[in-house]
């Protein structure tokens, strides 16, 4: 294991940092509808129970685990289309703050169709959203970040997205002096980690997507050495790398054998993130906590929520990278 003093956090202390809100950017929300049934049998017709339709996207399910786990949460998101009621009464149900920007762009829908044999994804991919809308959003969040506890901005970017969005959600909280986490892969992942990201949480096809090659710990150090922050990158059952611009890495892997739904896991890290970091947590409890909240989310039935992590921690298992 590696010492407090080689894992150090670069957060602000629990006694300096914001005791407000943390805010879930959520840059393309969904109405997420989920379908269970017994047998998918393509080409047929399937008569099936009512769906369940509910407020989504990546930020929403960071926002909701934040929820669950009694943090204030906020979610900013663009949202458009007839699904606006929808979206906006299942948040307000569910008890999670949100500012929206009203787009004419409709927001997308996700559809899960649930077996006993898996789960069938179909993901829209989303409508343009114009520029005056992505001001907006960042207006907002220039509002909100100087008393956040966290920014998180999570999830897939719709078609035709500035380059430098993400970027820019973290210029604007570096410059509110709030820790940013940023999940998003491809060039929007390399231009956030350059602009002073925190921490970024890229899974194994983001890391390739915005780095190339095969390793994904020689990806994670040449992503790190972009910025200032610390790269987690999500590897599914292999675990979960923290890499530090230095190149100095650690890897967290449960040794324990998990049987259920990984969607969401990643989402739930990125929310365990968004609460150790401004706790001041040390890059190890960073990781540890990520770690054993992605594994949670696991056990959980839907994305968005996770079972009770205590448990799974201590089967954890942080070895320092040389």
């Amino acid at each position: 294991m590696a010492t407090d003093a080689d894992a150090r956090s670069v957060a602000p202390t629990a006694d300096s940092a914001p005791r407000g809100p943390i805010l879930c950017v959520t840059t393309n929300p969904a109405i997420d509808i989920t379908y269970t049934i017994d047998e998918l049998r393509p080409g047929v017709s399937h008569r099936v129970p009512t769906g369940l339709a509910r407020a989504g996207g990546k930020g929403v399910n960071v926002a909701r685990v934040l929820h669950q786990q009694h943090e204030d949460a906020m979610v900013i998101a663009p949202i458009g289309g007839p699904v606006q009621a929808i979206f906006v009464h299942d948040l307000d149900r569910s008890g999670i703050r949100h500012r929206l920007v009203e787009v004419d762009a409709p927001t997308r829908r996700t559809t899960a169709i649930v077996t006993p044999a898996g789960t069938t994804n179909l993901n829209e991919t989303g409508e343009a959203v114009d520029a005056r809308g992505w001001e907006q959003l960042l207006d907002i969040l220039r509002e909100e970040a100087p008393g956040a506890r966290a920014v998180a901005s999570s999830g897939s970017l719709p078609p035709e997205t500035p380059a430098h969005l993400c970027a820019s959600i973290v210029e604007i909280a570096v410059a509110a002096g709030t820790p940013v986490i940023v999940d998003v892969g491809g060039e929007q992942l390399r231009h956030a980690v350059a602009a002073g990201a925190t921490a970024v949480k890229p899974n194994r096809h983001e890391l390739f997507d915005a780095m190339g090659g095969a390793d994904p710990l020689d990806a994670a150090r040449r992503l790190a050495a972009l910025g200032t922050g610390t790269v987690f990158a999500s590897l599914d059952v292999e675990g979960m790398l923290a890499v530090l611009p230095d190149g100095r890495a650690w890897h967290a892997r449960i040794h324990q054998v998990l049987d259920g739904n990984p969607t969401g896991a990643g989402d739930a890290a990125v929310a365990a993130l968004a609460q150790a970091i401004p706790e001041g947590a040390t890059l190890e409890e960073q990781l540890a906590r990520a770690t054993a909240w992605s594994a949670a989310a696991v056990l959980a039935a839907q994305a968005g929520t996770i079972a009770d992590p205590r448990e799974l921690a201590r089967h954890i298992r942080i070895t320092p990278i040389g």
